[in-house]
């Protein structure tokens, strides 16, 4: 089984589902299934450009990627790029 994550966005709504299934196809149709049936929470999307616009985004995670960060290793107070415009 593969691990999926569905997201769609469209006028105020907003769903993050995280599904598993054998493909991409069986994924997507587990997902319609669910927002018709209601299973899925909606949350509030908060706005966006063009709410008359459905955004829907699919993506197969790995399920052995971290997205922790090491905290012993960044030192306090380190900056990162250049200063912005007017700065300095």
């Amino acid at each position: 089984m593969k691990l999926y994550r569905v997201q769609a966005k469209y006028k105020n709504i907003y769903i993050d589902e995280m599904l598993e299934a054998q493909n991409d196809k069986a994924a997507l149709d587990m997902f319609s299934k669910k927002v018709e049936s209601g299973e899925v929470i909606e949350k509030d999307a908060g706005g966006f450009l063009n709410p008359d616009i459905l955004f829907l985004t699919f993506e197969e995670v790995d399920r052995d990627a971290t997205t922790k960060i090491d905290i012993g290793k960044t030192s306090i107070g380190v900056q990162v790029g250049y200063p912005s415009v007017g700065a300095g």
